[in-house]
């Protein structure tokens, strides 16, 4: 059974230098980016964010992304529940039902970790 994904504080917004560049040097960016990865790295999870990606503020619920994937409740849940503790998406009780949306923050700023540079003062060869 894979282990559990890293605590991460889902509050605070990810920031930390693109990879290859001389500011990344911080072991807990880089667990804050491996957090955010791993729960990426499920095809469900992607249909999800695709999903939730439309517009912004588009938001669904447990049931509608049952209903998307084609799996039971407990199932989407399950999903939603390893992206929200990613801190990619979040969620809003409304009555009995939770709504959950997209962090467009904290998926600006996985990309912006992932934009690759590499310094032409490169000190490593």
């Amino acid at each position: 059974m894979p282990s559990a994904l890293p605590v991460v504080d889902a509050s605070a917004p990810l920031c930390c230098a693109p990879l290859g560049s001389h500011e990344f040097s911080s072991a807990d960016d880089a667990v804050a980016i491996a957090a955010r990865l791993r729960a990426l790295a499920d095809a469900n999870r992607v249909r999800v964010i695709q999903a939730l990606s439309c517009c912004e503020g588009h938001e669904m619920t447990t049931t509608e992304v049952a209903g998307l994937l084609e799996v039971a409740a407990p199932t989407a849940s399950h999903h939603l529940r390893q992206l929200e503790a990613a801190g990619l998406v979040q969620g809003r009780r409304d009555g009995a039902k939770v709504f959950y949306g997209l962090r467009l923050d904290a998926m600006h700023a996985v990309s912006r970790a992932l934009h690759v540079t590499c310094g032409a003062d490169c000190h490593c060869c």
